[in-house]
């Protein structure tokens, strides 16, 4: 069977050990060549990992032809120009989240490669992580009857960077990641409650910056309506005292609790009792939904994502954003 060969454009965090390991551990599948603005830093990268081609250019990744399909790893504000390179010379992408700086970016990527009917793929890897599998089958089963409301809890404390005012992290800096560390982690719970319970119809929202750390927002609370009729609440928090995530979805015959940047047990509540399940992240927490795009790609299975829930889920994180005080 015919492996998929890889490009990389970037070669921050996230491909250390959430993503870019997995391109080589996935069946069929193969990481051939990076390339990074920071040539320094694709070079380190590629020593490391044992990638085989570091390129000087991600036009010279792309003309390529032993490039097959290419992993865009950059912050939001390059997303669409690296997709749209890809879209030209006719390469599939699979793009870092959120797809892009906003819904109009993400319905332009999207438009020019269903257009073109070239594959896009959009890195909400938690849809294909067993844990959440999990929900999702107990919610389709009724495990806990019909579904009433969800309630989103995700508060953190500053990071000691948040601190560095003349060198603040990028996911801080909306004009680099087109929102704050809400836009950057909650639109993960969105997309994942999206694939749940279906898009999201209806959302009214409050956000600020409390803290004046940075300019993005450091704080958001909202309530939305999925088109399932079933609604919502969430609060995103990152000048808090401490860390609490959770996740609760309530039925009429039950609860289900999770948190969600965790792999701690997903706690089941009904009548019948109290039970947790223990779903352990995987090493590489992005390969079990690679080798889902990999398998798209090779015409043997389905990935469970597609840049139009994407697009969705960079919808409501505008309407998230946008009523901001």
């Amino acid at each position: 069977m015919k492996t998929i060969r890889w490009g990389m454009i970037g070669c921050g965090a996230v491909a250390e050990k959430k993503s870019g390991p997995a391109f080589n551990k996935a069946d069929h599948s193969r990481l051939v060549g990076v390339f990074a603005r920071n040539a320094e830093r694709a070079g380190d990268y590629a020593r490391r990992h044992g990638v085989p081609r570091v390129y000087d250019s991600a036009l010279e990744m792309v003309n390529d032809p032993e490039i097959d399909a290419v992993y865009i790893a950059t912050p939001p504000v390059f997303h669409k120009e690296y997709a749209l390179l890809c879209a030209k010379h006719a390469k599939a992408a699979y793009l870092e989240k959120p797809m892009a700086m906003n819904y109009g970016e993400c319905q332009e990527i999207a438009s020019v490669f269903k257009n073109a009917g070239i594959p896009l793929f959009v890195a909400f890897y938690r849809r294909a992580m067993e844990k959440f599998l999990k929900v999702k089958e107990l919610v389709g089963r009724k495990a806990i009857g019909d579904i009433r409301c969800v309630n989103v809890v995700l508060h953190q404390p500053p990071d000691k960077t948040d601190f560095a005012r003349d060198h603040l992290p990028w996911r801080v800096l909306p004009q680099i990641a087109g929102g704050g560390k809400c836009l950057d982690m909650g639109i993960h719970t969105i997309d994942f409650l999206d694939d749940l319970f279906g898009p999201i119809e209806e959302v009214r929202a409050i956000a600020a910056n409390q803290a004046g750390l940075y300019e993005a927002e450091d704080i958001v609370t909202a309530a939305w309506r999925h088109a399932s009729g079933v609604q919502a609440t969430g609060s995103w928090c990152y000048t808090c005292f401490d860390n609490r995530d959770e996740v609760e979805i309530a039925g009429s015959g039950g609860r289900i609790r999770f948190e969600f940047f965790s792999d701690k047990p997903v706690i089941i509540k009904t009548k019948d009792g109290v039970r947790e399940l223990k779903y352990p992240d995987p090493q590489h927490v992005q390969q079990p939904f690679i080798q889902t795009v990999v398998n798209d790609l090779l015409g043997i299975g389905k990935c469970p994502g597609d840049p139009e829930s994407a697009a969705r889920a960079s919808w409501v994180m505008d309407q998230l954003l946008r009523g901001r005080l």
